[in-house]
C-alpha cells in the first residue's frame, strides 16, 4: 500500500466540483486510503460539509478524547492542541477508545512557517516491519491503557468521561469495560485493547502504544511529572496487557518501522486531506509560526 504524493485540483466552486466529481473521489478514497484536494479557496469553511460527501457520513463529536482539541464549529475542531517545538508520534485516532472515526480529514487554514507536515503512515507495513518477539507479545497481551486524574494535571475526569460525578463515573467506566481506582484526589482507569485490526484480509497497526506513552514526552516535562505525581500519577500511559511496561526499545522498535515507511504531507492553504483511519497512521511534525489545521472525523468503528 503506498501514499500517493500528488493532489486533486478543486474547481473554483469546490463544493459543486465535489458533487460532480463524487464518484472519482470516492474511488481514490476506497483504493488507497487517502484522499487529497487542494484549492479549496473559501469552501474551507464547508470542508466538513464535503468531507460528509465523500465519506457519506455526517462529522461526530469529539467524545472521550485523551488530547485536547478546541472546539471551532459544529463538530471541526482545532488539530492536537500540543506545543509546536514537539512531534507528535503517528497513531490510529482514538484506537484507545470502544469507538473510533472510521475517517479523518485535516484542512489547512494556515500553513506554518516552517515544518508542520502530516506524516502518514500505512498500518499494515508497520505491522510486517515489527520485530517478531514485539508484535508475538503484543497479539498475545494486547495493550493496556491508563490515564490518571488528579486536580494537578491534565483534563478532568468529569470531561473526559462526560459525566458529572463519581456515581456516574462508576457506570461509565463499567460500561465501557475499564476498571477505576479512585485514590486521595487522584482518579485512575485502565483498560487493555488489541494492537491489531483485520483490515482488508490483513493483519495492521492500530493502536496508541507509542502516542499514549510516557516514553514519548519531552525528557524534561517527564522528569517533572514523574517528581511531582510519580509514574502511577502520569495523566497517560501504555503497557502490555499483562502489566509489563514497555521499554524504550520495545518504543524504538516501534518509531523505527513507521519511520520506514512513512510519507509527510505538507500542507497549503487550502488544502484537505481525507485519511482512513484503519489503514493509515497519522502523527505531526515540529514546526514555527502560526498553524491552523482543522480536523472533523466521520463514521464509526468499534472493537465490539
Amino acid at each position: 500500500m503506498t501514499i500517493t504524493s500528488t493532489a486533486v485540483r478543486v474547481g473554483t466552486d469546490a463544493a459543486a466540483w465535489t458533487e460532480n466529481n463524487l464518484d472519482e473521489l470516492r474511488g481514490i478514497l476506497a483504493d488507497t486510503g487517502v484522499l487529497r484536494l487542494q484549492g479549496l479557496g473559501e469552501s474551507v469553511a464547508q470542508f466538513d460539509a464535503i468531507t460528509t460527501a465523500v465519506t457519506g457520513s455526517e462529522p461526530l463529536e469529539y467524545q472521550g478524547g485523551a488530547t485536547p482539541r478546541t472546539r471551532l464549529d459544529r463538530n471541526v475542531y482545532s488539530s492536537t492542541d500540543f506545543p509546536s517545538e514537539y512531534a507528535i508520534d503517528l497513531h490510529s485516532e482514538m484506537a484507545y477508545a470502544p469507538t473510533w472515526p472510521l475517517h479523518l480529514a485535516f484542512c489547512c487554514v494556515q500553513p506554518s512557517e516552517t515544518g508542520g507536515a502530516t506524516p502518514l503512515a500505512p498500518t499494515r507495513d508497520i505491522a510486517e516491519r515489527l520485530p517478531g518477539r514485539l508484535a508475538d507479545k503484543l497479539a498475545a497481551h494486547g495493550i493496556r491503557y491508563r490515564r490518571a486524574f488528579s486536580s494537578m494535571l491534565g483534563i478532568d475526569w468529569r470531561s473526559a468521561y462526560g459525566v458529572e460525578n463519581v456515581d456516574e463515573l462508576t457506570e461509565e467506566v463499567s460500561a465501557r469495560g475499564e476498571t477505576l481506582e479512585i485514590v486521595d484526589d487522584t482518579v485512575s482507569t485502565w483498560w487493555t485493547l488489541p494492537a491489531f485490526q483485520t483490515v482488508d484480509g490483513e493483519q495492521s497497526w492500530f493502536n496508541q502504544m507509542v502516542a499514549f506513552n510516557v516514553r514519548t514526552l519531552p525528557p524534561g516535562v517527564r522528569d517533572d511529572l514523574l517528581l511531582v505525581v510519580g509514574e502511577e500519577g502520569i495523566p497517560k500511559n501504555t503497557l502490555f496487557g499483562d502489566g509489563t511496561p514497555f521499554d524504550d526499545g520495545d518504543v524504538a522498535a516501534v518509531r523505527d518501522a513507521v519511520d520506514a515507511v512513512s510519507l509527510a504531507i505538507p500542507w497549503n492553504e487550502g488544502d484537505l486531506t481525507i485519511v482512513d483511519n484503519r489503514r493509515f497512521a497519522h502523527g505531526r511534525q515540529p514546526f514555527t509560526g502560526s498553524r491552523q489545521v482543522r480536523v472533523c472525523m466521520t463514521g464509526e468503528g468499534t472493537w465490539r
